[in-house]
This record gives structure tokens, sequence and C-alpha cells, in this order.
């Protein structure tokens, strides 16, 4: 959950306002090779697969679709499988159930507020802990009818302490080809749509997330930031299958004891960062695959 949140990105979920509709089933499966080195500076390959199931159905409360809830879940399943010296992980889990609420304030703004409970943790011994509370304010203003901005205001709990979330965004369909959209600092598309099934393009995603470990009083924290290339076919009006190749610029997959921690707002650290206590995973290629239905708003 960058879900996700985003998917994915700060994992939330996607409510395309400019461009008309609301992500509403995305199914995901990302694979990962890694490599990490031993105290001796010897290098250990293996893998990591992320499964992501993310559902956010808008339930219309109005006949002309001013107003609407958002109701969903996202979830999202690690694995990591191979030799990794000092990195005794084996699996991390996330569930958040999302309700929100969508509403046309004019003809040009439309805001929205997303509440956002988490359980994260590796799912050995679940308890209070694991649960982590949080939500958004989003809003879109449409400039001109090809040009839209947006920004989001939000708090989200984590194992590492408080991310305060604060993005600036566009949508903007600068040709009847080329769109551009996005929040920095988490997320930015460039598409091209060479038909109207088959579109290419360049995405950048970025993200953190955390997970408690039940027995060893310790969490993990991911961040990342992974530009690459996507191809993308409609399959049916509304069905749509991503496929993604792209480089982690940043990848910092670590370990922690739970008392070290520190505030971010977005990925800035507050104060002291702290250092983990496993070695460094160098950076990689990524690999992703998506099929998404979307829900159309206007």
């Amino acid at each position: 959950m960058l879900g996700t949140f985003a998917a994915v990105a700060l994992a939330f979920p996607q409510a395309s306002w400019a461009q008309g509709y609301q992500e509403g089933v995305n199914v995901s499966s990302e694979y990962m090779p890694l490599s990490i080195k031993d105290a001796e500076g010897k290098q250990h390959e293996f893998r990591a697969s992320i499964s992501r199931f993310n559902m956010g159905i808008p339930y219309f409360l109005k006949q002309d679709k001013s107003q609407y809830l958002i109701l969903g879940v996202q979830s999202e399943a690690y694995s990591f499988h191979g030799t990794r010296p000092g990195f005794h992980v084996n699996n991390l889990y996330s569930v958040t159930p999302t309700l929100g609420y969508n509403r046309r304030l004019s003809d040009k703004l439309r805001m929205d507020a997303i509440f956002l409970p988490t359980l994260s943790s590796d799912f050995q011994r679940i308890k209070g802990a694991d649960v982590l509370f949080g939500g958004i304010l989003r809003g879109v203003y449409q400039v001109k009818p090809n040009f839209a901005l947006r920004g989001s205001l939000g708090y989200r709990e984590q194992h590492y302490g408080a991310l305060y979330i604060v993005q600036v965004g566009l949508d903007w369909q600068v040709s009847e080809k080329v769109r551009i959209f996005g929040d920095a600092p988490t997320s930015l598309t460039i598409n091209y749509t060479h038909n109207p099934r088959l579109s290419t393009g360049f995405d950048l995603l970025a993200g953190n997330s955390s997970y408690r470990l039940a027995q060893q009083n310790q969490y993990v924290r991911y961040s990342f930031a992974t530009p690459g290339v996507f191809a993308e076919y409609n399959i049916k009006p509304g069905l749509a299958l991503r496929a993604k190749v792209g480089y982690s610029l940043i990848r910092n997959l670590e370990v922690f004891n739970e008392t070290d921690k520190a505030d971010n707002v977005d990925f800035v650290v507050l104060g002291n960062e702290p250092k983990p206590i496993s070695p460094e995973i160098e950076k990689g290629l990524v690999f992703r695959l998506a099929l998404s239905y979307r829900v159309f708003t206007k």
C-alpha cells in the first residue's frame, strides 16, 4: 500500500478525478531479484515477490455523480526466498480497509476525505500494535478542460513514527495522444496513447511502508523509488492490463529495533535518522504486471 499505497505508491486508493475514473479493482504481481553481502563481503542472491489487491468502488449518492462514498480494501503480501544473511524475514503482510467520501464542490473543484486504518506486520502474532491509523484529505481543481491541479494533506501512523503527507500534483492532457499526471513526490506518469487499446510510457513510483516483526521486537521499513517503462493494453473499456520494467534508484529494505523511530514528512526525516541493523540490499530491476478495472465517475 507508497497498496498499493500505490499501486501503488504511498499506497493510497487511486482516485483519478480529472481522468474521470476510480481505479475500482487492481490486482498486481511484482518480482524483484535482490542481492546482499554478508559480514565477510560475500555476495548472496535472493528474490522477493509482492502480490497486491486494491479495491475502491464508488457508491454514488447522487444521480449526477456529484457525491459518492469510496468503499474498499487494500492488501499486500511479500515473500522472500533464497539465502539472505542478516535479513531473516520470510513474509510481510498488510490489510487496509478504506472508507472515503468524495464531493464536487463546484464545476471546477472536487474534494475527498479517506480514512485508512492498516494492519501491518509479519502476521505471526497479531496484536493491537500491528494496527496503524491514518487519513488523507485531497482535492483537484480543474483549471482548464485539459489541465487540473491537485493536492493532498494527510497523516499516517507507521512503525517507524509518524508520516505526514504533503503532495501536489497535476493532470495535463498535453495533446490527443500525450498525458502527464502524478503527485510529487510519489508518482509521475507520462502516457502515450497509440490507439484506443494500446498505450506506452514512463512512470515513477515512490513510497515507504513498515511492518512489525513479532518475535524480535523489530520492524521492517521499505522505502523505494522506481522509475520504469510500461505498456498498457485495454482489453475492453474499463479493463486494462499493464506490464512494467523498472529499476530501483532507491531500495531501502531494512530492519530496525522497535525503539528506533523518527517522524517523516513524506521522505524527509525529522530529527536523527535511525540506523538499520540489517545489511544493505542493493538496487536492481523490478518487474510488475497489473490488471485494473476502472469505474467511470464522469
